[in-house]
């Protein structure tokens, strides 16, 4: 199921084979509400809907990865399954918390699932975030990096790359 490769500064696409053992990992499944924070070309997002029937919201910063996403989602005839949205992940418009805790269209509370293959810098910037918007039981699946204070459900090596499993009410 490749997309192709891309290239920015700061995008890594993930392997195949690691998308599908990180939705084993978390345990997707039918109905459930993905958020992929930084989608890319939203390759996860889209394994996630075509094989494990869930839903799903990519926020991707960069104009080129977003359109990707977007014909890649629309290709594969999946427009009513996933969302890409091209915007930068911190605006409060996605964490209620920040504003006054209105429900917003896609308010990270909503995830069932939230993925992230981002630097640790940047999931520690949202750990506190993650903490206060998640419903109790909601997955985090971290590949790459691990977040400090946070103690996995389950861990997994992946392609050699360490890949964690975060629940609300367990790990934090």
């Amino acid at each position: 199921m490749a997309l192709g490769y891309v290239t920015t500064c700061d995008y890594i696409p993930v392997p195949e084979d690691a998308v599908e053992e990180l939705l084993r990992l978390a345990r997707l499944k039918r109905g459930d509400v993905i958020y992929d924070l930084g989608c890319g070309t939203g390759e996860l997002l889209i394994v996630a809907a075509g094989e494990y029937g869930a839903r799903g919201v990519g926020i991707e910063v960069s104009r080129r990865l977003a359109e990707w996403a977007v014909k890649e989602v629309e290709k594969r005839g999946l427009e009513d399954k996933i969302n890409i949205i091209r915007d930068n992940f911190f605006f409060p418009k996605y964490w209620a918390h920040l504003e006054g805790g209105e429900e917003k269209p896609y308010a990270i509370r909503k995830a069932d699932a939230v993925y992230m293959y981002l630097t640790l810098q940047v999931q520690e910037a949202l750990r506190g975030m993650l903490e206060k918007e998640l419903k109790e039981g909601a997955r985090v699946i971290s590949y790459a990096f691990r977040l400090q204070d946070w103690k996995p459900v389950k861990e997994a090596l992946i392609n050699e790359t360490p890949a964690y499993i975060y629940v609300k009410g367990k790990s934090f």
